[in-house]
């Protein structure tokens, strides 16, 4: 599809937020193109689609990436299909998203094989900040602790391959619950994800359950606990960090997320170490006194 057909582009940063644009947007979007600058391109994507697109935009800096695909923009007056290219941006952070109404030949996001993409701690405590400011209602944030994961002693027995293929089940399930695919992964077997309340964080750990049973996993082994806690619209970054950082502390596995602390030395030891210290002093003294 050549450039010169294309009816809106977006530059967009890794977050989503838009940066710049081009086209007739109050025709197409129902909005100028002025109030869409630092707004989330996520506000347009079809509801079903978002976790699709945030997995789209998550592989964009691979080789052999996806770049075309058929997308649904929430229009002024109704949902519509799109042809959508990404395009190199102007830096390896952001990309320039292209639109056509013709979509012959673009096949849908939910038919490519994309990976699940894992925010890193900055990135993710942003997308909450972002989505929070442009939510007219609260959304839930949870932590969920997988014990098979964090501590793959549990799934004693299972090979290599089946402990990442339930691995990659977790992923596609917390994907598929989390808002606009907002999901992290600060450590093996934990991870934090914003979603809707309609679906409460303890339906999610179920759902967790019924995966970890289709992959032989008992309730025991996979050892899922979970905490929630609301963000209501234009939380601020700090609160959410600090609450999200409570939430965490109540993992039964979050002392392993902390390096280890350095041991600390014995009286004995110490008492050990200067009498070692003395005599190898005391060596030394011998030596001098017989060279000179």
């Amino acid at each position: 599809m050549s450039q010169g057909i294309w009816e809106l582009s977006f530059l967009v940063d890794k977050d989503g937020r838009i940066l710049e644009g081009r086209g007739a947007c109050s025709e197409h979007l129902g909005a100028s193109l002025q109030s869409l600058i630092g707004r989330s391109i996520f506000s347009f994507i079809s509801g079903e689609e978002r976790p699709h697109f945030r997995r789209f935009m998550g592989q964009l800096h691979r080789p052999r990436a996806k770049r075309a695909a058929l997308i649904s923009l929430q229009t002024a007056g109704s949902i519509r299909p799109y042809a959508m290219e990404a395009q190199a941006g102007r830096t390896s952070d952001d990309h320039w998203l292209m639109f056509s109404r013709d979509t012959s030949n673009a096949e849908g996001l939910d038919e490519l094989d994309l990976p699940v993409v894992m925010a890193d701690e900055g990135q993710f405590l942003r997308l909450v900040e972002l989505a929070a400011a442009q939510a007219r209602e609260s959304l839930d944030l949870t932590t969920i602790e997988i014990g098979g994961l964090s501590d793959t002693k549990r799934l004693a027995g299972m090979g290599v391959e089946a402990i990442a293929a339930f691995e990659r089940s977790v992923g596609e399930t917390l994907s598929g619950n989390a808002h606009d695919g907002i999901l992290s992964n600060p450590s093996r077997g934990f991870y934090n994800l914003l979603h809707d309340p309609a679906k409460a964080g303890a339906d999610i750990a179920q759902d967790l359950s019924a995966v970890a049973t289709q992959h032989g996993i008992s309730a025991q082994q996979a050892g899922i606990a979970h905490a929630t806690m609301s963000v209501a619209p234009n939380t601020a970054l700090s609160s959410i960090r600090e609450s999200l950082g409570v939430m965490q502390k109540r993992m039964p596995g979050y002392q392993g997320w902390d390096p280890p602390a350095k041991a600390r030395m014995s009286e004995g030891q110490i008492a050990a170490m200067l009498g070692i210290g003395a005599f190898l002093l005391g060596v030394i003294g011998i030596v001098v006194w017989l060279m000179a």
